[in-house]
């Protein structure tokens, strides 16, 4: 049951939308569970022995998501590095500050904004660990 208004009386308009303190603390509880599942993703298909002369291209550890911040959208970065000290870079995703919108990365740069579903999800949903992979935001829902 819902309440109708009578003539000339007003409804109150509630502001549904989550703000920014409470975008931010969400992100906050996503990003280690976004960790834990490219850990284990590395953990099960890292090579085990090395081969000699190809050392270099092996990883030592799994790679570490950190997040860089822009005016509009929050960048989500996979960094991977090898045992001989270099690092390679790769967008995992970004996610809109002003609503949490989780978009997948056209370039290094931007989020794919042009197509009909360019939102995946929202990262205040429940299980908003869902929209991505252990490579990044899921291509399609």
């Amino acid at each position: 049951m819902y309440y109708k208004p009578k003539f000339g009386e007003e409804m109150e308009i509630i502001n549904a939308a989550p703000s920014e303190l409470e975008i931010h603390h969400c992100l906050e509880m996503l990003l280690p569970k976004l960790q834990v599942k490219i850990d284990k993703w590395y953990n099960q298909h890292a090579k085990q022995s090395l081969t000699v002369g190809k050392t270099f291209l092996s990883e030592s550890a799994p790679p570490i998501l950190r997040v860089e911040q822009g005016r509009v959208y929050w960048k989500l970065i996979k960094e991977s590095r090898s045992e001989f000290g270099g690092a390679s870079s790769t967008v995992y995703g970004f996610i809109r500050r002003a609503d949490g919108a989780i978009l997948r990365a056209a370039t290094w740069k931007k989020p794919e904004t042009r197509t009909k579903s360019a939102i995946r999800g929202y990262i205040t949903e429940e299980f908003c660990e869902d929209y991505f992979t252990s490579h990044g935001v899921v291509y399609a829902i």
